[in-house]
């Protein structure tokens, strides 16, 4: 297992595939919603924590929205690094074979870097049909 930390759009897994993670890292922010993070889930569901988070002092409003399967499942205002509280954590369930997108935007026109952190506990559907097949 490597060592190594990934940033990027996609989701990644543990190597017993029991937690998932996606970490954005930095991104420069603009005043129209930027794709900070962009991944699909295959047949497991995921018991998701998305964590947003930016960095600067300057009180600009970070906006991030979370869409599934292109509808707007969820979303957190940041007023200022500072702000950061567990309440601004969203927790969600993310079903199987869904189309994850995570946005972000300045709303106060600055170019603030900015990111959002997901992390999550990997399950499987319950098997249907006859055990003795």
């Amino acid at each position: 297992m490597s060592g190594d930390t990934v940033t990027g759009k996609a989701l990644q897994f543990t190597n017993d595939n029991k937690h998932a993670y996606a970490y954005s890292g930095a991104v420069a922010s603009s005043a129209s919603q930027l794709v900070i993070l962009d991944f699909y889930t295959n047949s497991e569901y995921i018991i998701a924590k998305f964590q947003p988070f930016y960095r600067s002092d300057s009180g600009n409003n970070i906006s991030y929205r979370i869409k599934f399967n292109d509808i707007e499942i969820a979303g957190v205002e940041l007023t200022s690094s500072r702000d950061y509280t567990p309440y601004d954590e969203i927790h969600l369930i993310i079903p199987p074979f869904t189309n994850v997108v995570v946005t972000h935007a300045n709303i106060s026109g600055g170019s603030n870097e900015a990111g959002m952190n997901v992390t999550g506990k990997v399950g499987m559907p319950q098997r249907v049909g006859n055990l003795n097949e």
